[in-house]
């Protein structure tokens, strides 16, 4: 078996991927193992963990945070000094970093939600199909659960960043948003059809918040990996990450997206805002970029790639993404355009990016499941294989004909693909 490490331990935290040599900790290098600067590491291991496998990461100094069922891996906070005994432990198979997610910014009802308009989503609800029940996870900064837009649909979730449990109660803080990112995914994908404000793709979802943002719009793929095997365990059908990272994470984060997808779950993500105008190169971010995952670019109004959107052979499916309306958790922004009122309800914001394209196509997997159109025909996967499939066939062609690098299939098309 071969065993390696993610980074240089010289504190290059994010940049450094190196191998260690040593291959065992002696009295010495322990006590200095157990006074050193902790880093926070995802340690995989040969079989899925256990108390023997916390017991070893326990032996080398390490606090653990998760020991995960999805992926065979225990996230931990070890010693620096440590991690080079740990790496070369027989039963691990790689230690490595546990590195920053962030937000995907760049920043009547149906009226003002215009990308709802522009894929069509209206006409399915006055057919009927309103997503009625699908479960939806918003995996980023939590959402605002007392929005009078999202209050209704509201169904609960955890806060990862807090550690606190949301199962409907609302008791505490659960996993409410403060960032305000969230609520604004949350508000394209399943903001309620109520007379007001604005109007989501799938406006009668069942809508579930998993925080794994903190206030400034940071995360963690630790947390990341605990949200994912959140939703497996309670059975959410569909998720949307506007989060992620231009770094590779490693071996434990994308087995847990490849065995969520496995479970079933329709996977939705941004594809990243470090597109260029003339279109060139491969910059699709994680973890958009897995195969196991939708990765969504960002159009604007007048259906044209928006300069930022990340390109490349990854990239699956677009929708709007440019200057879209949505809820908002409070008063105040971290980027302009700051939110406002909408004829007395309260708040609403404008913003721009792959974060705000992806919970369309959330949207759009929930009405498709909700036409009940789509049954598991390969025996793989649940229905994700074709509920994926039905997206990107029925998707409006924007680029050269077939799938390419800039517009992936095209546009998603919520009429097409619910017929």
């Amino acid at each position: 078996m071969t065993n390696k490490t993610s980074f240089s331990v010289v504190g290059m935290l994010v940049l450094g991927v190196a191998l260690i040599s040593v291959t065992s900790l002696g009295a010495s290098q322990l006590y200095a193992a157990e006074n050193s600067k902790k880093m926070d590491v995802l340690v995989s291991f040969d079989t899925m963990p256990g108390k023997a496998e916390e017991k070893i990461v326990h032996a080398f100094g390490g606090t653990v945070s998760y020991i995960y069922s999805i992926t065979p891996a225990i996230a931990a906070s070890v010693p620096e000094a440590a991690i080079n005994g740990l790496s070369h432990n027989p039963h691990v198979t790689a230690v490595e970093i546990d590195g920053p997610v962030y937000a995907t910014d760049a920043v009547s009802e149906l009226n003002n939600s215009w990308g709802v308009q522009k894929i069509e989503a209206g006409t399915v609800h006055t057919s009927g199909n309103t997503g009625a029940g699908v479960k939806i996870g918003i995996i980023d900064s939590g959402i605002n659960y007392n929005h009078q837009d999202l209050n209704d649909v509201y169904r609960g979730g955890y806060d990862f960043v807090e550690n606190q449990n949301d199962l409907g109660t609302r008791e505490g803080n659960g996993a409410m948003d403060v960032y305000g990112h969230g609520t604004h995914v949350a508000g394209t994908a399943c903001a309620e059809a109520n007379g007001f404000g604005v109007v989501g793709v799938a406006p009668n979802c069942a809508l579930y918040s998993l925080r794994v943002l903190n206030n400034d719009g940071v995360g963690s793929w630790s947390k990341t990996i605990a949200a994912m095997e959140w939703a497996v365990a309670h059975d959410l059908q569909v998720v949307n990450l506007s989060l992620g990272n231009a770094k590779n994470p490693g071996t434990a984060v994308k087995t847990a997206f490849d065995n969520a997808a496995n479970a079933g779950i329709v996977i939705v993500a941004a594809a990243g805002n470090s597109g260029n105008k003339a279109g060139k190169g491969d910059n699709i971010i994680y973890p958009a970029k897995y195969a196991s995952v939708i990765a969504v670019g960002a159009t604007d109004s007048a259906n044209k790639r928006a300069s930022f959107s990340s390109t490349g052979n990854d990239l699956e499916i677009m929708a709007p993404g440019v200057s879209v309306l949505s809820t908002w958790n409070d008063d105040t922004s971290y980027l302009n355009p700051q939110p406002f009122c909408l004829s007395g309800y309260c708040y609403y914001k404008y913003g721009s990016g792959t974060s705000m394209a992806s919970p369309h196509v959330a949207g759009v997997a929930a009405l498709v499941i909700a036409s009940g159109l789509v049954s598991d025909t390969d025996g793989l996967n649940g229905i994700y294989n074709e509920v994926r499939a039905k997206l990107n066939s029925t998707a409006t062609n924007l680029g050269v004909a077939g799938k390419d690098t800039q517009y992936g299939w095209g546009l998603v098309n919520a009429v097409a693909a619910t017929q």
